[in-house]
């Protein structure tokens, strides 16, 4: 019932996604048109992994994925981020802890999966929150550079208090994220957690195949 229950959030947020694109549309707007049909786009990856490559991402995690693309679809398409104090941090945090999440998955995936890879446990953790904090810093980088070379104002208020503000949250989002991995690894074998995804058939399909040969080749010529 749970599982349903967040199912029919997805399709929902999905769906206003969609009819946002087709307001947009209907009104002439084009400048958050294409973010807008991309971000729907994206909600629909984990379908699509699930049927191409066999790989099942947890409702918990699809849902996670179409939380951040509506918050910043809404935020742009709808002005929320002039009008509504805080969109803009709120939607880094969103977008930073699903990072983090992610980062999860990859580590343990790697670990797991790449012989000549090995994760202490609370290594994961602090892989995590690198990751998400990593991630943050690049989408400040690009959203700088875009608003220099392009004009746009992707950084909503005065630039420096803007962006360190956006560090912030991301930053808080990816640490609560790490914190939640360790307990979470003293209580689940990862071995499981990758099982359920699915990724016990993905690593015999062709493109496992590849993957996998590249990042032992890539760790041992580090070694």
């Amino acid at each position: 019932m749970r599982r349903k229950r967040l199912l029919y959030v997805t399709w929902v947020l999905q769906l206003s996604i969609l009819v946002i694109g087709v307001a947009l549309v209907v009104r002439g707007e084009t400048t958050w048109l294409a973010a807008c049909i991309a971000s729907f786009l994206v909600t629909l990856l984990p379908a699509m992994l699930k049927r191409s490559a066999r790989v099942v991402l947890p409702v918990w995690m699809v849902l996670w994925i179409v939380i951040s693309l509506f918050l910043h679809t809404a935020g742009g398409a709808l002005n929320f981020y002039d009008i509504v104090p805080g969109w803009d941090h709120l939607t880094h945090a969103a977008s930073a802890s699903l990072i983090a999440a992610l980062g999860f998955v990859v580590a343990i995936t790697a670990d797991l999966y790449v012989k000549s890879i090995f994760f202490p446990r609370p290594f994961v953790s602090f892989f995590v929150l690198m990751f998400g904090m990593a991630m943050g810093v690049l989408w400040e980088i690009m959203e700088f550079t875009q608003d220099q070379i392009m004009h746009t104002r992707l950084q909503y208020g005065p630039t420096p208090n803007d962006t360190l503000l956006d560090l912030l949250f991301d930053g808080l989002a990816s640490f609560i994220v790490a914190v939640f991995v360790y307990f979470y690894l003293r209580r689940v074998p990862p071995e499981k957690f990758v099982k359920d995804l699915g990724f016990d058939e993905a690593k015999e399909s062709a493109l496992g195949r590849i993957v996998l040969k590249r990042l032992e080749k890539t760790t041992q010529s580090k070694q």
